[in-house]
């Protein structure tokens, strides 16, 4: 597996994991930034049960493919560095892995919604709330060590490159919030998968660069 290949990997999964976000919940008629779970599982109590069985299923298949991408962390790091490589590969593939998971669930909620047992779909809706912290967590983790890597310059890339890491974009999310009615649903809709894709193609630019 060679380095550009990772890459590209990457850049598949980000975008394949978007695809699932909208084949999930996206609705013309946009969700509210303020109850973002209550407001999306709205949307899916009406869509079609196999849109959201499409949907749910490509979490964790975009999950395995993202991880593969992750692989870059490794593949790039100056071997002096490869202890601390393989823990931010592994914090990285954990938390979408765990991801991946939730995603999946978002598709069991909208399920549910269209049911009347209140009880099971609060106890649910709470689960995946606990659920969204630790996934979030464990990702702006994973995300700091790739920063962190590249800006030290403990891997191939030149260190500006870590200013288009992802966890400077998820710094942007409170200003993609107030984007107008339908770019909203997009944009901050499928905003974390937009955010490594992103990246990824960052990446891809300037190791083509690197390599003319």
């Amino acid at each position: 597996m060679t380095l550009y290949k990772c890459i590209l990997i990457g850049l598949l999964g980000s975008f394949l994991m978007f695809l699932g976000d909208m084949t999930l919940y996206y609705d013309r008629n946009d969700y509210s930034s303020k109850d973002t779970l209550g407001s999306i599982s709205k949307i899916m109590k009406n869509i079609s049960i196999k849109r959201l069985y499409i949907g749910g299923i490509l979490g964790p298949i975009c999950a395995f493919i993202y991880c593969i991408g992750f692989y870059h962390i490794i593949l790039s790091c100056r071997e002096s560095y490869m202890n601390f490589g393989w823990a931010v590969f592994l914090i990285n593939a954990l938390g979408m892995i765990l991801g991946g998971a939730y995603h999946m669930q978002c598709a069991y909620l909208g399920l549910l919604s269209r049911y009347e047992n209140n009880g099971a779909y609060d106890e649910f809706l709470k689960f995946l709330k606990f659920q969204a912290i630790v996934v979030f967590s464990i990702m702006a983790l994973g995300n700091i060590g790739i920063a962190v890597m590249i800006l030290r310059g403990l891997t191939v890339f030149p260190t500006w490159q870590g200013f288009l890491t992802p966890i400077f974009f998820i710094i942007l999310t409170p200003l993609v919030r107030r984007l107008p009615k339908g770019i909203h649903m997009i944009v901050c809709g499928g905003w974390l998968n937009i955010i490594y894709f992103i990246y990824y193609l960052s990446l891809l630019i300037t190791y083509t660069n690197m390599n003319l």
